[in-house]
């Protein structure tokens, strides 16, 4: 334990270290390209916005580190937390003739920083950690030594337990009463916790010791949504749907993506307006009589109906044929195009839960009450579950699971990957037998 501290102390004077390297390389390249306007700067301005600059980096990355944010591409985030801050700190100094703000210094400095970040923790971070002592972990069920195996560490043993109920090689090690002499003699990395009665945890005040020891403490569902990136949902209780913050769409996220869906969409719609009206047109003429649109009704935000558009692909007269169109506008997937209007009327996203028949959401929002969770959010056409496991039949169990991740995290840049996954065909593995 007092080596993970010593590694943590080391880690985080690595990064101060790595972000000034990274300024500093940003002034180089500002004398080397920029000669005029470097030689304008004092030094007192140039250690000034040097110093302002690795401040308000390095509070990026702990405020990153210290969140538990789920976000996919953490530097990211990093680079666009400490560059915003210090463009508003230069900002406020060259306000007050303290400071003369260069663009190029912080932009280019954040970025410089950044990348060698995440050369760092890609290879020397990795080399200089310790080997993982083990998961040690509190009761024991088949889910919770899957969630355990997918850490890549091996079980030390199990506490509260008997050995007919563990598979082979998983040892019971007592009661929950002998919690803290089992991790001083075992030292695990991380403790899981599987039990769901109060009784049969450690207190509080002992786990908030060990995680300040640097020992990695969590339950069952915190550790399966963070590894699989979806809400264990057998944990959710209906008390959870009414108090749980967390569990609801935040609404300036969605203001936000209302507008650049609203854009995107009207882009497409103009754009592909051509494709739409040839498409038509064309059934119109030669796909017999019946509508060119046929339209599906779905419940959307807030379980208000709206009919879903698409091409229509099938005879009208009931034999359940394609028509020579739709079999053309299927095979060249034109036949969700129609959706295009859906967007920009208002009623589905570019992102979001896929749509679901009225009466189907009705059913299953009677046998699983946390299903309504998902009408939060507008439905979308590309969504959290296909994309992250496109390869796999997903029962209505895990889809909603993978929605339910997508309402608590949603954010521009979880849709940005959303679109990257669905473009590269996506998928991740898969945990079995959890449903």
């Amino acid at each position: 334990m007092q080596r993970a501290l010593r590694f943590r102390s080391l880690a985080s004077w690595a990064d101060i270290l790595l972000i000034s390297a990274g300024l500093a390389l940003s002034r180089l390249a500002y004398a080397i390209f920029f000669p005029a306007n470097y030689a304008l700067l004092t030094r007192g301005e140039l250690a000034g916005g040097f110093l302002v600059s690795l401040v308000s980096f390095w509070a990026a990355v702990k405020f990153w580190e210290s969140s538990g944010s789920q976000n996919p591409w953490p530097l990211l985030e990093e680079f666009c937390v400490g560059t915003g801050l210090s463009l508003v700190l230069h900002a406020v100094l060259n306000y007050f003739h303290l400071l003369t703000r260069s663009f190029f210094l912080i932009i280019v400095g954040g970025l410089f920083a950044a990348c060698l970040l995440g050369i760092a923790r890609q290879w020397v971070h990795s080399r200089l950690e310790d080997a993982p002592a083990g998961v040690l972990m509190i009761s024991f069920d088949p889910l919770a030594g899957q969630v355990a195996s997918s850490l890549g560490q091996p079980i030390l043993g199990v506490i509260g337990a008997s050995d007919s109920s563990l598979p082979p090689g998983v040892p019971s090690l007592g009661d929950i009463d002998d919690f803290e002499k089992i991790v001083a003699k075992l030292h695990p990395s991380h403790i899981l916790i599987a039990s769901k009665d109060a009784a049969a945890r450690p207190a509080p005040s002992v786990l908030l010791k060990l995680r300040l020891e640097g020992i990695a403490v969590s339950d069952v569902p915190t550790l399966y949504e963070s590894v699989f990136e979806r809400v264990y949902c057998r944990s959710l209780a209906p008390a959870d749907m009414l108090l749980s913050p967390s569990l609801s769409a935040d609404s300036r996220t969605l203001a936000i993506q209302a507008v650049y869906t609203n854009l995107i969409g009207l882009m497409f719609l103009i754009s592909l307006s051509p494709v739409l009206a040839i498409v038509s047109l064309a059934s119109l003429l030669f796909s017999g009589p019946g509508p060119v649109l046929e339209s599906i009704e779905c419940s959307g935000f807030q379980k208000i109906p709206f009919c879903l558009l698409r091409f229509r692909t099938l005879r009208n007269d009931g034999s359940g044929r394609m028509t020579g169109v739709g079999k053309i506008i299927t095979r060249l997937h034109l036949v969700n195009l129609p959706r295009l209007i859906n967007i920009v009327r208002g009623e589905i996203a570019l992102f979001g839960p896929r749509p679901v028949r009225r009466e189907f959401a009705e059913r299953l929002t009677d046998i699983m009450p946390f299903y309504a969770i998902r009408f939060f959010v507008k439905p979308g056409i590309l969504g959290c579950a296909p994309a992250r496991a496109a390869a796999v039949p997903l029962s209505e169990l895990r889809e909603i699971e993978y929605d339910l991740y997508y309402i608590k995290q949603a954010s521009p840049l979880l849709d940005l990957e959303i679109l990257f996954r669905t473009l590269s065909g996506g998928g991740r593995p898969e945990l079995t037998g959890a449903d």
